[in-house]
């Protein structure tokens, strides 16, 4: 008995914040582990994210790792029962921590890690790197769920030009589709032989999205890139819908709040009245949109002052 009870104290430290993940199949040799359409808290542990692995004969490649070492720890088990591979690359969408935060875990495991050029920039490179307390995750979260989490540089750099590689059959194209649309760094994923695109954060769905170091001029350039896409699959970083749908909501969202802030500075409406007239009531029932509507007009108006609409 004495050893039972170590033994599951020992699990317990381990495994000090349980992410109850369970992967979904969105296509054929495509798992995901869709995450919650919340804020970051201590009781979701980060899980806001969505982290999925392709899978090939060769090993997996994973896009955006996740909030945490143990997130990714934990879709790695999981995805073992399902087939016993290597993680061989994880690709990192764009700077934002919940993204990339897992990426020791995987660097742990020999994995290639790609990633854009403000990732380096901004996060981490061979020479210099921020701290994993100084990351938003470390504000919300105990130390217990980041136990082990720490920041690593990428092997290859993803700006201009695009990066593409081969594995187990399925070529992995990488690149931007414009120079500023969720951040001034956003990469997106095509699947040759699968028909996918992974979009990162230029498209949310089941939830608002957040426009903090992002271009709504940029963001609805880029959506009609995806849609112009000749894909099955479009897997954004939050949400669960994965068809071409993927995109009309916020692209909706986006489109009616363009025009109504470029309303209301055609019309003389200072910064400080701006969210008494924006307030997109279609969507106002959406996850989020009081944390985050108010703020994404407020940028909306500080880009749309100095735009000019094309003739």
């Amino acid at each position: 008995m004495r050893s039972v009870g170590l033994l599951l104290i020992t699990t317990l430290c381990i495994n000090a914040y349980d992410y109850a993940l369970s992967p979904k199949k969105v296509g054929e040799n495509i798992y995901c582990f869709f995450g919650k359409p919340e804020v970051i808290s201590k009781q979701n542990g980060g899980n806001i994210v969505n982290s999925c692995y392709v899978m090939t004969p060769k090993g997996y490649v994973v896009i955006d790792s996740g909030p945490t070492y143990q997130y990714a720890s934990q879709t790695y088990q999981a995805m073992q029962k399902i087939a016993p591979l290597e993680v061989k690359y994880t690709i990192v969408t764009h700077e934002h921590d919940d993204h990339w935060l897992g990426n020791s875990y995987f660097k742990s495991k020999n994995a290639t890690i790609i990633g854009p050029k403000t990732y380096e920039q901004n996060i981490a490179s061979h020479t210099s790197k921020m701290k994993t307390e100084d990351t938003r995750m470390a504000k919300y979260l105990s130390k217990e769920t980041l136990k082990k989490t720490s920041i690593v540089p990428l092997d290859i750099v993803v700006d201009q030009t695009p990066y593409s590689f081969a594995l187990g059959g399925e070529t992995f194209t990488i690149k931007r589709l414009v120079s500023k649309a969720h951040t001034s760094g956003d990469l997106v994923v095509l699947l040759s032989k699968n028909r996918a695109i992974f979009v990162g954060d230029i498209v949310f769905n089941d939830r608002i999205t957040s426009m903090r170091d992002g271009s709504i001029i940029g963001n609805l350039d880029a959506i009609d890139l995806i849609d112009q896409s000749n894909v099955d699959f479009v897997i954004t970083g939050h949400g669960t819908i994965v068809t071409k749908d993927a995109t009309k909501r916020q692209k909706a969202y986006l489109t009616q709040m363009k025009d109504k802030v470029l309303q209301a500075i055609d019309e003389g409406v200072e910064i400080e009245k701006i969210n008494t007239l924006v307030k997109l009531e279609d969507f106002a029932n959406d996850n989020l949109y009081k944390e985050l509507h108010k703020l994404n007009v407020l940028s909306a108006y500080s880009e749309l002052e100095m735009y000019e609409e094309e003739e």
